[in-house]
């Protein structure tokens, strides 16, 4: 008797198989990608807010030192061309213990090695042959226009000194230091002209300088780190382009982290800047 023949069984997949396995494996990593990129970047606004809390203690504490004043903004001295930056971080350093690594230098009011309190995990920053990061490193902002007292001469410095606490309507509703950046004016059309002529009263709920703003904070797009001051809405700047594009960066998922004059440190929404002046909303002005 002659036997019949078996067809061998093969272990491998077939073509259609194939594919299938492929699409999912697609559809897998489409879902998850976005949110193993949203977890990451959760990470480094926790990082951040630790930062913002550093500076918020930092302030409160340099506040309490200094007769109830807060700190010092952008200095510059005349005759020294090549000194002066951002004192706010100058005058906090002694309050503030993650100040970078050792034996690090603070030239012009800004960490030159790497990443320290002022640098948010956000943020790439170009390095030089050494592995020092090139530019400005300091990626908050100071309020100024509610926590100094504007632009004053004393001989041959020039400087923003700090406002007494007692000045402040409502601290614990104040931002006093933020996630800020150069903001691209190509990112938002209404960037330079929306918000920037004076609001006189905000009672007045016919004046449209006093806001809500045409401004939309979601899709600005950072072109390097602010170090200074933020630019608030309803407040002329006096046709300064470069301060005019110093805003809050708002890059933590949609929400900016801020700290408050009375030291604690939370993260803010955009809408929060966009609010008119006065509102509940606006923790960004100088308001009951």
């Amino acid at each position: 008797m002659i036997p019949i023949p078996t067809r061998r069984r093969t272990n491998a997949f077939t073509l259609i198989e194939l594919l299938v396995v492929i699409a999912i494996i697609a559809i897998l990593a489409a879902i998850l990608f976005p949110v193993f990129a949203q977890a990451r970047e959760k990470a480094r606004a926790i990082s951040c807010m630790s930062n913002l809390r550093q500076i918020g203690f930092a302030s409160a504490m340099y506040t309490q030192d200094n007769d109830e004043t807060l700190p010092l903004g952008y200095t510059w001295d005349q005759n020294n061309g090549a000194w002066g930056g951002d004192m706010w971080t100058v005058s906090l350093q002694p309050y503030i213990q993650k100040m970078g690594p050792a034996n690090g230098n603070i030239i012009n009011g800004q960490l030159t090695d790497g990443a320290n309190v002022f640098t948010c995990p956000s943020i790439h920053f170009t390095k030089d042959t050494n592995g020092n990061t090139v530019g400005n490193t300091v990626a908050y902002g100071y309020n100024k226009n509610a926590t100094t007292t504007g632009w004053t001469t004393i001989g041959t410095l020039h400087t923003f000194p700090g406002v007494a606490l007692a000045s402040l309507k409502a601290p614990a509703n104040l931002v006093t230091f933020a996630d800020a950046a150069q903001i691209d004016p190509k990112s938002d059309p209404n960037l330079i002209t929306a918000g920037d002529a004076p609001c006189v009263d905000p009672s007045v709920l016919t004046d449209a300088a006093c806001g809500p703003f045409d401004l939309v904070p979601d899709k600005w797009v950072a072109l390097g780190t602010s170090g200074w001051d933020l630019t608030l809405p309803g407040i002329d700047t006096g046709g300064d382009y470069q301060n005019q594009v110093r805003r809050p960066h708002f890059r933590h998922l949609g929400t900016a982290n801020a700290a408050f004059a009375d030291g604690h440190a939370k993260a803010v929404r955009s809408g929060s800047y966009i609010a008119r002046i006065g509102s509940q909303a606006d923790i960004w002005h100088n308001h009951d």
